[in-house]
């Protein structure tokens, strides 16, 4: 899953879009790490005790080669961009920022993945969680897998370990933060994945994990909640009942035979996105959302995204059909998905396509795919919610432009040729300029970089 500004880019934005929006903002882009090996995940945050958000970014650390294919380092990084500008006046400035290590290499943590911000010791400073690991590693002899947390001390100027899990057979892309039990003591919850040989889709083990809170910054061994999930999760009560539930791409496991089931008998174990309903008896249960968009990637909710005070969930698959044999060549092409809940939320959610066809074009062969992550926010100021969108295996950086008759435009970000496997991103005014930045990091270019209008 890690797995791309001249007449050609603009031309290829009006070829997805059809007509170009006649307000299209300019954006330009700012670099302000050129030299993060492997750069990954991002997110953003009140960190430091600094009236202006930072940047949290985590790195896979430097790719090499070896006679079975990609070879990752066993440690990464995580660090964190402080903008190097006193005060906060408005429109301040975005391209100095000053780095600090929160993970450093010699942590030995491997494939340190999306970050997630949670005040876990209680002295009201947010610290860091780490969820980490490969997914194919038990394919390779290791299990190296790992959640750990990194408490905030000094105003983010020094950082303390503390593990979680390690050594584990299961990799973790994400984690949240929730009392997901009801005792008032807030928990951890991620999906493991052990995704066996590449070659063999039905060996891989896919689990909905609980560490559960102590109270005291200290978690007990993982409980399995459920099979299946995967990826980027989100903690959200989807049926009003006051249980936090879990809502998830699924990535691994039998999505990967979608294809091969009619689509009357696609279930949860089967389909693209996920909820799990935590019950009062019986545990938690697993629900389908999509069933007809291939592996999952990102799954994320936004309120009124339409104007109506609805919510709906913003997804995107990871496909390539260029693969020319199945199931990859049978998969539905990238995309970017809405998703709106029914009456019953059990059932599955009508789905919309909003990106355009043909709007990622991915590069590379199998283990390269599209689209990435997403983010909502209004990027071009008309009042109107968009989506900045990760191209991934598409090697570039995208927005999708909500028109007011509820259609969306793609654009490309300027200056992002080549600015592929990225993570991200995240939508937010770093500079009270009144509008958001848009901040991605790039596996490519070992780059994080901010796209401003």
């Amino acid at each position: 899953m890690i797995k791309t500004r001249n007449m050609a880019a603009l031309a290829f934005a009006i070829s997805q879009a059809g007509a170009a929006s006649a307000d299209v903002p300019e954006y330009t882009r700012t670099t302000i790490d050129s030299a993060l090996p492997g750069a990954a995940f991002v997110i953003s945050g009140n960190v430091a005790d600094n009236p202006r958000p930072e940047i949290v970014a985590s790195a896979f650390g430097e790719l090499s080669f070896g006679p079975m294919g990609p070879v990752l380092p066993d440690a990464g990084q995580v660090v964190m961009y402080k903008n190097s500008e006193k005060g906060n006046k408005p429109n301040g400035q975005i391209a100095n920022w000053d780095r600090t290590e929160i993970v450093s290499e010699e942590d030995l943590i491997r494939v340190p993945n999306r970050p997630t911000l949670a005040n876990i010791n209680g002295d009201g400073k947010p610290d860091v969680i780490v969820p980490g690991g490969y997914f194919f590693d038990t394919f390779i002899g290791n299990e190296l897998g790992s959640i750990t947390w990194w408490e905030n001390k000094a105003n983010a100027k020094r950082w303390i370990r503390h593990d979680v899990v390690t050594d584990s057979p299961f990799s973790y892309h994400s984690a949240v933060y929730e009392d997901m039990d009801g005792d008032g003591i807030e928990d951890i919850v991620s999906v493991g994945e052990a995704a066996g040989n590449p070659q063999l889709p039905d060996d891989d083990i896919v689990e909905l994990q609980m560490f559960k809170g102590n109270g005291d910054g200290t978690f007990q061994p993982a409980i399995t909640l459920a099979e299946g999930g995967g990826g980027l999760i989100e903690a959200y009560d989807v049926n009003g009942d006051g249980r936090m539930d879990i809502v998830s791409p699924q990535f691994f496991g039998p999505v990967a035979g979608q294809p091969f089931v009619p689509p009357f008998a696609r279930d949860a174990s089967v389909a693209s996105f996920v909820w799990f309903e935590n019950t009062e008896y019986y545990g938690f249960v697993r629900h389908a959302i999509g069933t007809n968009e291939g592996p999952g990637f990102a799954i994320i909710p936004v309120a009124n995204f339409r104007g109506d005070g609805v919510t709906r969930w913003i997804a995107t698959n990871h496909t390539n059909q260029n693969i020319p044999f199945p199931p990859f060549a049978l998969y539905p092409e990238p995309a970017v998905y809405e998703f709106t809940p029914g009456n019953d939320v059990t059932q599955p959610w009508a789905v919309r396509q909003l990106s355009t066809p043909g709007s990622f074009p991915v590069t590379g062969s199998v283990g390269q795919a599209a689209p990435g992550t997403a983010a909502v926010a209004d990027l071009n100021g008309d009042g109107r919610l968009d989506v900045a969108v990760s191209g991934d295996g598409s090697r570039a950086v995208y927005w999708l432009e909500q028109q007011a008759d509820g259609s969306f435009v793609t654009h490309q970000f300027p200056d992002s040729d080549g600015y592929g496997q990225a993570g991200g991103p995240v939508a937010v005014d770093l500079n009270r300029s009144g509008t958001k930045e848009v901040v991605f990091g790039s596996f490519d270019q070992n780059a994080v970089s901010i796209w401003s209008r």
